[in-house]
C-alpha cells in the first residue's frame, strides 16, 4: 500500500526576513549585471556599423565601466552568495549609467527617469536594512529628477537609437509587474514616510502628466492648423502669380490682336508683303511687344487663315505649316482665346505654352491668328522665386490636370514626370497631342497615394505624405491648389520635421517643468511626511520595546492630536498591563469612550466645514441690484483711472433718469438727495437716454448739451452712453474725466460693449428678481393648494392614525403627543432616548414640499436603553419622504379616479337625454338619472321666470319636481 502526504502550500511570510533579502540582492545583482553587458555590447556593435557617432564610443565605455564594476562585486561578495553589502555601490553605477544614456540618447528622458527611480526603490525597500532606507529613497529621487532634466536640457547631444527607445517602455512595465509581485510576497517593506511621498508624488506629477499630455496635443493641433493655413496661403499665393501670369498674358495678347499692323498685314497681296513698309512697321511693333515679356518668351507668330505663319519673331519659322496645332485649330473653331496645356516640339523635346487669339476684320471675320509662344521653363522660374517662402525646406510645386510635373521647386530633376503611369489610352491621346517628353516612354514617380489625394481632394486639399520621390520615410506636410485658368494643382509642400522639432522642444519643455515641480514637492512631501510620521516611528519602536518584554517603556506624547491621543491610549494600556490584568474590561470601556469622542470631534468638525460652505455658497449666489451697479461705478473709475463714473436708471414712467449709483464724493451726494435728469431735455444723460445714441462733450465748457453739475466741479469732459437691452433704453452710463479731450470715437465703441454688458447684466438681475418672486408665489399657491386638498381629504377620512404592532395595523385616534405636536410646528425631527420607564420614541414628520401631511412615530419598548442613532433617524426620515410622495401620488390617482367617474356619468347621462325627442321625456331622463348617481332624495329644475310673472305653485320659478 502506498500513502502519500500533501505538499505544504507556500506562505511567503514564513521566510525570513534576511533570507528574502539575500535572494532579492542575488536577483538585482545579476539582473543589473545582466542588462549592463547586454547595453554595452549594443553600443559596442553600434560602433562599427556607424563609427561617424561619437555618442556611441561615449555609451560604450560608460556602461563597459558600469559592467566591469558590477562583475567585481559579484567576484568579490562574501562566499559569493550575499550581495547585500554591494548593493550601496551598485546601485549608484547603474542609476549613473541610465543618467548618461538619458544624456546621448533621444526620447527617453523620461522613461529612463521612472526606471531608475524605480530601480532604487526596489533596492532600498527590499535590500537595505531599515536605517539607510531613507537615504538611499531620497538619493534615487534626485537622481532621477536629474535624469528627465539633463536628458532634456541637451538635445544638441542627442542620438535616436531606436532600439532604446523602442524597448524602454516594456522594460519600464517589467519592472512596475516585478515589483507589485514582489509588494504582493512580501519581498518589499514600504513605510509610511515612503508611501506619503509616493502619495504626494502621484497625486502632483500625475495631473501633471496629463495636463501635459493635453497642452500638447493641443499645441500639435494649433501648430498643424497654423502650419495648414500658412501652406494654404502660400499656395494660393504662387496659384494667384501663375494664374496673373497666364490672364494678363491671354489679356494683352487680345490688345494686341486689334492692333492695325496685323490686320493690314494679312489683308495684303503676297506678293507685295516683302520689303513693304507695312511689314517694317510690324516689325518694329512685335520687337516692341516681345519687350514687355518675360525672358522665356520664343516668339510672336502670325498665321494665315490656311495656318501658315506669314511673319515670326523667330526668322526660321516663317513659312512653317501650323494648320494642324491644336492651338490654331481651337481658335477657328471657336472664335475665342486660346490657351494651351504644355506641348512638346516633336523634334527637340522642348516643352512650350501656346497663347493664341483671333484677328478679325471690320465684320467681325476671322482673317488670321496671332499666336504667342512661351518656353515651359517660365513657371519653373516663376516657382523658384517662391523657394523656401516658409522658411528652409518649403517647396511649391506646379502639376498638369494629368499629374504631371510642370514645374518642381523640390526635386527640378523630376520636371515632365507623372506621379502614376497613366492609361494605355490616356498615352496613346497625350502623344497625338505632343504632352508626352518622352514618348514613347512615359517617365513616373509613383506616388500613388499623393494621386489619390488630389483626384478625391477639393479646390484646397491638405495632406501628409512623402511628397519627395526620392526620400522614402520622409514626411512632408502639404496643401494642394486648383487654378483659376487651367485645371493645374500648385502643391506648397513643407517637411514635417519642422513641425516635429517644435513639439519635441515643447514636450523637453514639459518634461523639465515636471521634473522640478517633483523636485519640489518631494522635498516637501519628504519634510511634510517626516513630520508626520515622527510620532508613528517613535511609538512603532516603544511598541517593539515592550514586545521585547520591557514594560516600564512608555511613549513621548508631546501633540494633543489622534497620534498623540494613540500615544496616551498607549501609554494607558502598558499601565494597565502592568497593574491587573482583570481591569481589561474597564480599559477597553475608557477606550470605547476615547473612541466616541474622537468620532463626536470629527462630526462636528463635519459640521463646522459643511456650515462653511454653506456660508460661501449664500454669499457666492447674493444678486443684489445697487451692489452690482457700485461694484461697476468703482471697476470702471479703479481701472480707467476716470474722475467721475456714474450709472442711471429710468424711471417707471420713463420720465426721468435716475441716479442709482456712483463713486465719486459729489457722486455720493447726488445719490443722497436722489438726483434724477428729465429725459431729453437736461445734459448729455438727458439726450442719451432720449435718443439712445452715444455722446461726448470733449470740452464741457464748449458743449451746449453739457449740464454743469456744481457737486461735480473738475469734469472738463464727459462721455454717456446708453444702457439698452431688448431694443429698449433702460438707462446710461455716466463718465467724466478732470482732462479736456479725454474721451474718443474709439472710446465709445469699448465702452459702449461695456454698457452693453451692463444693461444685460441689470436686466439679467430684475429678471431674477421677478423670477424669484414668481417662484415664491408659485410655491405659495402650491402650499395652499395641498394643505387645502389634504384638509377635504383628512376630513373625508373616518381614520386618521394608524399604528402597527406584532398583531398588525390597525385604526386609531389621532394620538395628542407633545412630540408629534412639536413635530407637526416645527417641520422636525424630535428623537426621545429611553430614560427610566420612558421608552424611546423617534417622531419623523411626513413632508411634501413644505406641508406638513403627518408623522411617523416609531417606539422602541424592547431596550432600557436605547438611544436613537444617526443612521436610523436618516433612515427614517428617507421612508418618511417615500410615504409623502406614496401619500400625495395616492391622492391624485383617487381624484382622477372621481373626475373620471363624473365625467363617465355625465357623458352616459348626456346620451341618454340626446336619445330623447320630447323635451318634457328630456327633463324626466335629466332628473331621474342625476338622482340616482348622485344618490340624491330630491332633484329639481328650474326655468328662469320673467320678473313680471312670479311663481304661484309651490316650486320656486317655473320648473319640474321630482
Amino acid at each position: 500500500m502506498i500513502s502519500s502526504t500533501a505538499l505544504p502550500a507556500f506562505d511567503p511570510t514564513q521566510i525570513p526576513i534576511e533570507t528574502k533579502q539575500r535572494q532579492l540582492a542575488t536577483a538585482i545583482t545579476f539582473s543589473t549585471a545582466l542588462i549592463l553587458g547586454l547595453l554595452a555590447a549594443l553600443f559596442l556593435i553600434g560602433m562599427f556599423y556607424q563609427p561617424q557617432f561619437w555618442q556611441l564610443y561615449v555609451l560604450a565605455l560608460a556602461f563597459g565601466l558600469a559592467s566591469l564594476i558590477v562583475l567585481s562585486t559579484i567576484a568579490n561578495a562574501p562566499g559569493q552568495t550575499d550581495y547585500r553589502q554591494a548593493m550601496p555601490r551598485l546601485a549608484p553605477t547603474f542609476q549613473i549609467s541610465l543618467l548618461i544614456l538619458a544624456i546621448l540618447s533621444q526620447s527617453t528622458a523620461v522613461y529612463l527617469a521612472i526606471l531608475s527611480f524605480l530601480y532604487g526603490i526596489m533596492v532600498a525597500t527590499g535590500v537595505l536594512e531599515e536605517e539607510a532606507r531613507e537615504s538611499a529613497i531620497s538619493r534615487a529621487f534626485f537622481v532621477a529628477v536629474a535624469t528627465a532634466l539633463v536628458g532634456s536640457l541637451f538635445p544638441q547631444f542627442q542620438l535616436s537609437i531606436p532600439l532604446i527607445s523602442d524597448s524602454l517602455p516594456i522594460l519600464l512595465g517589467a519592472l512596475v509587474m516585478i515589483y507589485l509581485v514582489l509588494l504582493s510576497l512580501d519581498y518589499v517593506t514600504v513605510s509610511l514616510r515612503v508611501r506619503l511621498v509616493t502619495s504626494a508624488l502621484g497625486m502632483a506629477i500625475v495631473p501633471l502628466i496629463l495636463l501635459s499630455l493635453v497642452d500638447t496635443r493641443f499645441i500639435f493641433t494649433s501648430l498643424q492648423n497654423q502650419s495648414n493655413q500658412a501652406l494654404r496661403l502660400a499656395a494660393q499665393q504662387v496659384a494667384q502669380e501663375i494664374d496673373a501670369f497666364l490672364t494678363s498674358n491671354r489679356d494683352s495678347l487680345i490688345t494686341e490682336a486689334n492692333l492695325s499692323v496685323f490686320y493690314d498685314y494679312l489683308i495684303m497681296d503676297p506678293a507685295k508683303r516683302q520689303g513693304s513698309p507695312q511689314e517694317e512697321q510690324l516689325r518694329v511693333t512685335v520687337n516692341s511687344l516681345l519687350l514687355k515679356h518675360e525672358t522665356h518668351l520664343v516668339s510672336y507668330g502670325l498665321l494665315n487663315l490656311r495656318g501658315q505663319n506669314i511673319y515670326d519673331s523667330n526668322p526660321a519659322a516663317i513659312g512653317q505649316d501650323e494648320s494642324k496645332r491644336d492651338y490654331f485649330m481651337q481658335v477657328i473653331r471657336t472664335g475665342r482665346v486660346y490657351i494651351s496645356p504644355i506641348e512638346f516640339n516633336p523634334d527637340n523635346k522642348v516643352a512650350y505654352i501656346y497663347f493664341a487669339v483671333p484677328i478679325r476684320n471690320e465684320r467681325q471675320q476671322i482673317i488670321g491668328v496671332l499666336r504667342l509662344e512661351y518656353d515651359a521653363q517660365i513657371f519653373q522660374r516663376l516657382l523658384e522665386r517662391k523657394l523656401n517662402l516658409l522658411g528652409l525646406h518649403s517647396y511649391p510645386i506646379l502639376l498638369d490636370e494629368n499629374l504631371m510635373r510642370i514645374a518642381d521647386a523640390m526635386t527640378p530633376t523630376h520636371i515632365y514626370k507623372f506621379l502614376t503611369p497613366p492609361t494605355y489610352t490616356q498615352t496613346l491621346e497625350l502623344a497625338k497631342l505632343n504632352r508626352l517628353p518622352y514618348h514613347p516612354y512615359v517617365n513616373y514617380t509613383n506616388q500613388t497615394d499623393l494621386a489619390r489625394v488630389l483626384r478625391h481632394g477639393s479646390n484646397v486639399t491638405y495632406f501628409t505624405l512623402e511628397v519627395h520621390p526620392d526620400r522614402a520615410g520622409h514626411l512632408e506636410s502639404g496643401v494642394a491648389v486648383r487654378l483659376q485658368t487651367r485645371p493645374w494643382y500648385v502643391l506648397f509642400v513643407r517637411e514635417q520635421s519642422t513641425l516635429l522639432a517644435l513639439l519635441q522642444a515643447q514636450g523637453r519643455l514639459a518634461v523639465i517643468i515636471a521634473a522640478l515641480f517633483a523636485a519640489v514637492v518631494g522635498l516637501v512631501a519628504s519634510w511634510v511626511s517626516g513630520a508626520l510620521s515622527a510620532p508613528v516611528v517613535q511609538l512603532k519602536q516603544t511598541a517593539e520595546q515592550i514586545t521585547a518584554g520591557d514594560l516600564e517603556a512608555e511613549a513621548s506624547v508631546e501633540s494633543r492630536d489622534e497620534i498623540g491621543a494613540l500615544g496616551r491610549a498607549f501609554n494607558t494600556m502598558t499601565a494597565q498591563l502592568r497593574s491587573l490584568i482583570n481591569e481589561l474590561e474597564d480599559r477597553v470601556r475608557e477606550r470605547t469612550r476615547e473612541l466616541a469622542q474622537q468620532n463626536e470631534a470629527l462630526r462636528y468638525r463635519t459640521r463646522q466645514l459643511q456650515t462653511v460652505a454653506d456660508v460661501a455658497r449664500s454669499i457666492v449666489s447674493a444678486q443684489a441690484l445697487e451692489s452690482l451697479l457700485n461694484q461697476v461705478t468703482i471697476l470702471i473709475s479703479e481701472r480707467f483711472g476716470f474722475y467721475h463714473v456714474g450709472v442711471f436708471l429710468l424711471d417707471e414712467k420713463g420720465e426721468y433718469a435716475v441716479l442709482r449709483a456712483a463713486n465719486s464724493e459729489g457722486g455720493k451726494r447726488m445719490l443722497a438727495r436722489q438726483h434724477k435728469l428729465p429725459v431729453g431735455k437736461v445734459g448729455i444723460v438727458g439726450y442719451v437716454t432720449a435718443t439712445g445714441q452715444p455722446r461726448i462733450a470733449t470740452d464741457v465748457g464748449e458743449d451746449a448739451v453739457h449740464f454743469k453739475n456744481p457737486d461735480l466741479p473738475e469734469t472738463r469732459s464727459e462721455m454717456a452712453l446708453p444702457l439698452i437691452a431688448n431694443n429698449r433704453i433702460i438707462g446710461a452710463l455716466d463718465v467724466q474725466s478732470t482732462q479736456p479731450n479725454a474721451f474718443t470715437p474709439e472710446d465709445i465703441e469699448l465702452f459702449s460693449t461695456l454698457a452693453d454688458q451692463i444693461a444685460i447684466a441689470i436686466v439679467n438681475n430684475q429678471l431674477l428678481e421677478e423670477t424669484m418672486h414668481a417662484l415664491d408665489e408659485a410655491r405659495r399657491v402650491n402650499r395652499r393648494y395641498l394643505q387645502q386638498e389634504w384638509e377635504k381629504e383628512v376630513r373625508s377620512r373616518r381614520h386618521r392614525a394608524y399604528i402597527y404592532t406584532s398583531q398588525g395595523v390597525f385604526a386609531q385616534p389621532p394620538l395628542s403627543r407633545p412630540d408629534i405636536e412639536a413635530a407637526i410646528r416645527r417641520g422636525a425631527v424630535t428623537a426621545t432616548p429611553a430614560e427610566g420607564e420612558q421608552a424611546a420614541v423617534l417622531t419623523v414628520p411626513i413632508q411634501l414640499r413644505d406641508e406638513i401631511l403627518g408623522v411617523i412615530r416609531v417606539q422602541d419598548l424592547g431596550s432600557p436603553e436605547r438611544a436613537w442613532t444617526d443612521e436610523e433617524i436618516e433612515a427614517l426620515k428617507a421612508v418618511a419622504a417615500q410615504v409623502a410622495l406614496a401619500l400625495e401620488n395616492a391622492r391624485l390617482l383617487e381624484t382622477t379616479l372621481r373626475r373620471a367617474e363624473r365625467e363617465r356619468k355625465a357623458l352616459e347621462i348626456t346620451g341618454r337625454i340626446r336619445a330623447a325627442t320630447d323635451p318634457q321625456t328630456m327633463l324626466d331622463i335629466a332628473m331621474e338619472e342625476l338622482k340616482r348617481a348622485l344618490n340624491a332624495s330630491h332633484v329639481q329644475i328650474v326655468f328662469r321666470q320673467p320678473t313680471t310673472s312670479p311663481s304661484t305653485n309651490g316650486v320656486p320659478g317655473n320648473g319640474k319636481d321630482q
